[in-house]
C-alpha cells in the first residue's frame, strides 16, 4: 500500500518553512509522537570545521580500493574499535582548493545524514596529522550493478547463477525505497547509475556516492573542473552535474531550479532499463551524442532492443513511464516505482498497463491496415504487419474491441495482392495435386499393360514391333512420372513430368494402329491429358493441351497424306476398320472393347475422386482456420461477417 502524502512538507519547496509557518500563525510546531518517527528532518549540511586533528596511527591503510573525481579510497584498519573500514581521502591536488574541500565535506555530512540500511553509514569525518581532509565508510564487499551487467552480457557463470532478474528486481526495488528516504530527508542524489548501486555478498543493497546530492535549500551551484578523465561517461562540469546517459533531460539543461524527485526516478528507469536489456538506455558515445539523445527521448522498450530476451510487457510500460521526457508523465516518486516493481514481483499484473499497450499496438495496426489497402509493393507488408500488431494487441487485452473489429476487417476484405507465403502455399499444393496425378499416372499404365498384353495375345498379333513399342514407351513413360513425383526442385517436375506425358502419346500413336486414331485414343488422351493439366502452370499447362491434340490429329493427318497404311475404309455408307497391330475376331474384340470402355470409365472418375479429396483437405484446413479466426471476433462483428456457402450434405 503506497504511503499516504498528502501531510507532508514538500522537503523541496523553499519558499516557507513548514516550522516558520506555523509560529506565524500562533500554532505549535511540535508534530505528534508517530510523526516524529514517520518523517526525519531534512539534512542539515553544515558549513565550518569543528573536528579536531586525528592521530596519524588511528587508521592503518592496507590498500587502494579506487580513485574517483576528487578523492581517492583505501581499506583501513581503525585501530581504535578494530575494523576495516573504507577511508576517503581529497586528491593532494585539491587539498588546498577550498570549492574541492566545501563540496568533499557536503558529501561526508549529507551521506552520514542519511541513515538508512542501503546508504552506506559514515563512521568519521576528520583532519590526518598531515592535514589531509578525509572520512571513514563501512567497508562493503559485493559487486556493482554496473559489473553485473557486464558479467551478464558477457555470459560469466558465475555471474548468471547468482543473478537472476527477479534478484536483481528485488535489489533494484530496495534501492528506490533508499532513493525515497533520501527524498524524504530533502535530498536528490542527481548522478544515480549502476555503478553507484552494489549488491553485498550477504543480500545488502547499497546505494553509493552522494557526492553531487542536492539539498531543498542548496546554495548556486559551485563550477568544478575536475580530472574525470578515468571514468568513460564523462561527469560535467558547471551546472549540468551528473553523468551523462542516465540523468534527466532537465537536468541535462542544467535546470537545477526545477530538478525534483522525478529527476532520479528519470535515471532509476535507466537503470532499470539496462538491468533488462543488459545495455544502457543511451548508447556510450560521445557526451554531446548522449546529451542529444536524452534531450530527444530513447525507445524505452527493453523488449524491442533486447528482442531475444522474454521480457513481460509490463516491464516495458514501467521502463516508458520511468524515463519519460516530461516530468509528469513519470512515476511521482521512488517509492511509486518500487511499488510497481513490488506488485509485477509479486505477479500481481498490471491490467490497465496491459489494456494501454493493447491500445497502442491496436492504432499501429489500424495505421498499417490502412497502408494495406493502398495498391502497391508495400501493400503485403503492411497487411504482415496488421495481422502482427492485432494479435499482439490480442494477447495483451483478448477484450480489445478496437484489435477485434480490425481483425474482422482484415479477414474478411479481400486483398488486391496475395500475400507470398500465401503465393507460396498455393503453389505447394499444386505441385502436390500434379504429383498424385503423376503417381496414379504410374498406376493406369501397369493396369493398361496388364489389359493390352492379354488382350493382344487374345486377338492376335498381326505385328510384334506395335506391341512391344507400347509396352516400352508406356515403361519409360512410368519411369519418368516416377521421377517426376519425387522431384523437390520445380524444374525437374515439369520436365521430367512432360517427357513421361509425350512417351504416353508415343505410345498412343502405336496404339492408334490396333483401332485407328478415332477409337479408344480420344479417351485415352482425354485422360492424359486431364491429369498432367492439374498444375498452376499455364506454360505447362498449355503444352501438355498442344500435345495431346497432336497426338490425335498427327496419326490420322498421316494416313489421310498416305504416309502410314490407313486404319479405316468407307464403302457402301459402311465404315470398315483396317487394323495394322492386331487382329479383330468377333469375341476377343467385343470383350477387349468392353474391358476397354469400362476402364476408361472407372480410370477418369479415380483420379477425379482422388484430386477431390485432395481439395477437400485442403478445403477443410482452411474452413478449420476461418471458424478458428471467427471465434476471436465479438458478436457483432461474427453477425456482419458473411457466412460460408452452404454445403448439401449429399456431398458428404
Amino acid at each position: 500500500m503506497k504511503r499516504p502524502r498528502t501531510s507532508e512538507p514538500d522537503l523541496f519547496d523553499d519558499s516557507v518553512e513548514p516550522a516558520k509557518a506555523a509560529e506565524e500563525e500562533g500554532r505549535t510546531s511540535i508534530p505528534p509522537p508517530a510523526r516524529i518517527f514517520s518523517v526525519p528532518p531534512p539534512v542539515d549540511a553544515a558549513e565550518g570545521e569543528t573536528f579536531g586533528i586525528e592521530p596519524l596511527d588511528r587508521y592503518v591503510e592496507k590498500r587502494k580500493l579506487g580513485r574517483g573525481a576528487m578523492g581517492e579510497v583505501a581499506l583501513c584498519k581503525d585501530t581504535r574499535i578494530g575494523r576495516d573500514v573504507a577511508r576517503k581521502v581529497i586528491l593532494p591536488i585539491y587539498q588546498s582548493d577550498p570549492q574541492v574541500r566545501a563540496r568533499f565535506l557536503r558529501e561526508a555530512r549529507v551521506q552520514g545524514q542519511l541513515e538508512h540500511p542501503s546508504i552506506v553509514p559514515v563512521y568519521d569525518l576528520g583532519v590526518d596529522i598531515e592535514g589531509s581532509t578525509y572520512f571513514t565508510m563501512k567497508c562493503l564487499r559485493g559487486l556493482t550493478l554496473a559489473q553485473i551487467v557486464k558479467g551478464l552480457r558477457k555470459k560469466d557463470p558465475a555471474i548468471v547463477e547468482a543473478y537472476s532478474r527477479p534478484k536483481l528486481l528485488r535489489a533494484f526495488s530496495a534501492a528506490c525505497l533508499a532513493v525515497d528516504f533520501a527524498h524524504s530527508r530533502g535530498v536528490l542524489h542527481r548522478d544515480l547509475k549502476p555503478s553507484n548501486v552494489m549488491l553485498g555478498d550477504f543480500g545488502e543493497v547499497y546505494v553509493l556516492d552522494w557526492g553531487l546530492a542536492k539539498l531543498r535549500k542548496d546554495t548556486p551551484e559551485i563550477a568544478l573542473s575536475l580530472d574525470d578523465s578515468s571514468d568513460d561517461v564523462k561527469t560535467a562540469a558547471g551546472k549540468i552535474l551528473g553523468t551523462f546517459g542516465y540523468m534527466s533531460p532537465e537536468q541535462a539543461m542544467g535546470k537545477v531550479s526545477v530538478l525534483d524527485a522525478r529527476s532520479d526516478v528519470y535515471s532509476l528507469g535507466a537503470i532499470l532499463f539496462e538491468i533488462l536489456t543488459l545495455e544502457p538506455l543511451h548508447m556510450k558515445d560521445t557526451w554531446n551524442a548522449m546529451m542529444l539523445a536524452t534531450l530527444q527521448g530513447a525507445d524505452a522498450r527493453a523488449s524491442a532492443r533486447a528482442p531475444t530476451i522474454d521480457l513481460p510487457p509490463e516491464l516495458d510500460a514501467i521502463c516508458i513511464k520511468a524515463t519519460a521526457l516530461e516530468p509528469d508523465a513519470r512515476y511521482a516518486s521512488a517509492r511509486d516505482l518500487h511499488d510497481v516493481i513490488e506488485r509485477f514481483l509479486a505477479g500481481d499484473t498490471d491490467v490497465s498497463v496491459r489494456r494501454d499497450m493493447s491500445s497502442r499496438h491496436a492504432r499501429i495496426a489500424e495505421a498499417a491496415a490502412r497502408r494495406a489497402e493502398r495498391p502497391g509493393p508495400e501493400a503485403a507488408e503492411a497487411r504482415r504487419e496488421a495481422m502482427q500488431e492485432v494479435g499482439r494487441a490480442l494477447a495483451l487485452d483478448p477484450t480489445n474491441r478496437e484489435a477485434l473489429r480490425l481483425l474482422a476487417r482484415i479477414i474478411t476484405t479481400p486483398s488486391n495482392d496475395i500475400l507470398p507465403e500465401a503465393r507460396a502455399e498455393v503453389r505447394a499444393r499444386g505441385f502436390g495435386r500434379l504429383r498424385l496425378a503423376l503417381r496414379d499416372g504410374v498406376r493406369f499404365d501397369v493396369a493398361s499393360l496388364m489389359l493390352l498384353i492379354p488382350l493382344a495375345i487374345w486377338m492376335g498379333v498381326r505385328s510384334t514391333a506395335h506391341v512391344l513399342a507400347i509396352v516400352g514407351l508406356s515403361a519409360i513413360s512410368a519411369a519418368l512420372k516416377l521421377l517426376a513425383a519425387q522431384s523437390e526442385e520445380v524444374r525437374r517436375l515439369y520436365v521430367f513430368g512432360y517427357g513421361a506425358f509425350l512417351f504416353n502419346i508415343l505410345a498412343l500413336g502405336f496404339v492408334a494402329r490396333g483401332f485407328g486414331p478415332l477409337f479408344f485414343v480420344p479417351m485415352v488422351l482425354l485422360i492424359f491429358t486431364f491429369s498432367f493439366s492439374m498444375t498452376h502452370s499455364g506454360r505447362f499447362r498449355a503444352a501438355v493441351i498442344v500435345t495431346g491434340v497432336c497426338g490425335m490429329l498427327v496419326p490420322l493427318g498421316l494416313e489421310l497424306l498416305g504416309v502410314i497404311p490407313r486404319s479405316y475404309a468407307f464403302e457402301n455408307g459402311h465404315m470398315v476398320v483396317l487394323p495394322q497391330g492386331v487382329s479383330l475376331p468377333e469375341v476377343p474384340t467385343l470383350v477387349s472393347l468392353t474391358i476397354g470402355s469400362v476402364f476408361l470409365i472407372v480410370a477418369p472418375s479415380v483420379i477425379m475422386g482422388r484430386v477431390q479429396l485432395s481439395l477437400r483437405e485442403a478445403e477443410m484446413r482452411s474452413a478449420m482456420q476461418a471458424w478458428h479466426l471467427r471465434q476471436l471476433l465479438p458478436e457483432e462483428a461474427r453477425s456482419a461477417t458473411p457466412p460460408p456457402p452452404a454445403v448439401s450434405k449429399l456431398g458428404g
